[in-house]
């Protein structure tokens, strides 16, 4: 179980901020750049239909079945997580919070400021936790799918990335390419490489000084920064899902004062929630690895 630990020099005044160093960004989940669906607790099956040569010539009045269809499913199953910290209060009480608890030796509590820094923190630690699984799910599953279009990769730098979207490109099944969902994921690596070789080809001065959507050739690029370094993948977003018991409980993140329950000086900072990801079609799936 986490706990807070103090280094601080308590002297002089705060200066009335708290800061903590860069987090990932859950992107995947704000963007809505894949599919999500709620109230799965435990597993939920994708039912994928396929078919064969079900089209054949009318030469006649009569009726005859022709071809196949297929069902198929493929499971995504949620894990379930936790967040558990525990802080005592006298611990609170050596740092600048001291100044903001009312009186009283049993009052020690977060003081209303660092309580907001820690919701804003401790979510985004949940939204980082969520996007690594998200990716770390859909890559593990394309690697072992056998009718997943794979692409052999290289180190991704600034002077290879055109030359390796092309491939990725290229690797795209005839019947998706065009498709108004489908969107080229690239890791954050990958993302700097690309804008930084778009600035060097100069194309209206756009990528140096102006916020504007990425694509290449008229696909979408979507930043995941959940990616594996020098991986791609390409999908149209309602073929890459994600499931979840509940989305707002990676942002329901509680404060329990146990003084109450078992007399301890301790606050028990808590959080739940639930992710899994899978494809639902390998065959439209391009990994780059």
């Amino acid at each position: 179980m986490a706990g807070l630990t103090v280094n601080s020099n308590y002297s002089g005044v705060q200066a009335g901020a708290y800061f903590g160093a860069c987090i990932k960004s859950g992107l995947t989940l704000s963007e809505g750049n894949i599919t999500f669906l709620e109230n799965v607790k435990y597993k939920q099956n994708l039912t994928v239909l396929t078919s064969a040569e079900i089209i054949s010539r009318d030469t006649d009045c009569s009726f005859s079945t022709a071809g196949s269809l297929g069902l198929t499913d493929r499971v995504i199953e949620p894990t379930k997580k936790k967040l558990n910290v525990e802080v005592c209060k006298r611990t609170l009480e050596t740092d600048w919070q001291a100044n903001e608890m009312i009186p009283g030796v049993n009052n020690s509590n977060f003081a209303g400021d660092f309580t907001a820094f820690m919701m804003d923190y401790l979510g985004a630690q949940i939204g980082e936790s969520v996007e690594d699984d998200i990716w770390k799910d859909l890559e593990t599953a394309a690697a072992a799918d056998i009718t997943v279009v794979d692409v052999v990769g290289v180190a991704l730098t600034e002077l290879t990335i055109i030359a390796e979207l092309k491939k990725v490109r290229d690797a795209i099944p005839v019947n998706c390419y065009g498709k108004e969902d489908l969107t080229i994921y690239l890791g954050t690596a990958a993302i700097r490489y690309y804008i930084s070789a778009m600035s060097a080809l100069g194309y209206m001065n756009l990528y140096y000084g102006a916020e504007i959507p990425l694509t290449f050739e008229g696909i979408k690029i979507a930043h995941a920064p959940g990616m594996s370094a020098n991986v791609m993948m390409a999908s149209r977003k309602s073929n890459l899902i994600a499931a979840t018991d509940l989305i707002s409980d990676f942002v329901d993140i509680r404060i329990v004062d146990m003084s109450a329950t078992d007399a301890s000086q301790n606050l028990r900072v808590a959080g739940n929630f639930s992710i899994g990801a899978n494809h639902a079609v390998g065959a439209d799936v391009v990994l780059y690895k």
